[in-house]
């Protein structure tokens, strides 16, 4: 009978020992989550595990070969509780293949969409959205005295025209 079975990873490890138990004909998985990070004042995308060193595998506890499991490269070991190994449900395996997390973006415009902005003094001033700046700002090209000025402004001032 097959079950699905939870195996502790060496650290970063996840995505090689799931290659390598393929190559010996098992069916491997560990979900993956996609995080914004800023880096050097720019907005990057990352996807790691969801769960840090940890992998599920299929097998079947009749015919595998446990052992040959536990030596594959990235992997430790077996999470057990006692003797047994740990068996993980169907049905959880399943959700979490479909689970495909987004990214909380903030649902900036896009370069060169028209845009209001709402604070103070520039309330209601019609602007150009460049680009982001940073995490929680953006640059905007103002028209001003018919002079077209960059300005930094706050992602929370900004608001969408139409």
């Amino acid at each position: 009978m097959d079950s699905w079975y939870l195996l502790f990873c060496k650290p970063r490890q996840e995505a090689r020992a799931q290659v390598n138990l393929q190559n010996q004909g098992m069916e491997a998985f560990f979900p993956l989550l996609k995080t914004e990070k800023l880096v050097k004042g720019r907005r990057t995308f990352k996807e790691s595990a969801l769960f840090p060193n940890y992998l599920f595998v299929r097998l079947n506890s009749q015919q595998c070969n446990f052992s040959a499991v536990k030596n594959t490269r990235g992997i430790s070991g077996f999470v057990s509780y006692g003797s047994s190994y740990q068996i993980v449900p169907d049905l959880l395996i399943s959700e979490l293949q479909k689970f495909q997390p987004n990214i909380d973006s903030q649902n900036l415009p896009s370069s060169g969409d028209l845009v209001y902005l709402s604070n103070g003094s520039f309330n209601g001033v019609q602007a150009i959205y460049q680009e982001p700046d940073g995490d929680m700002r953006s640059i905007l090209l103002v028209n001003l005295l018919n002079q077209k000025i960059k300005m930094s402004v706050d992602n929370r001032d900004i608001k969408k025209a139409g």
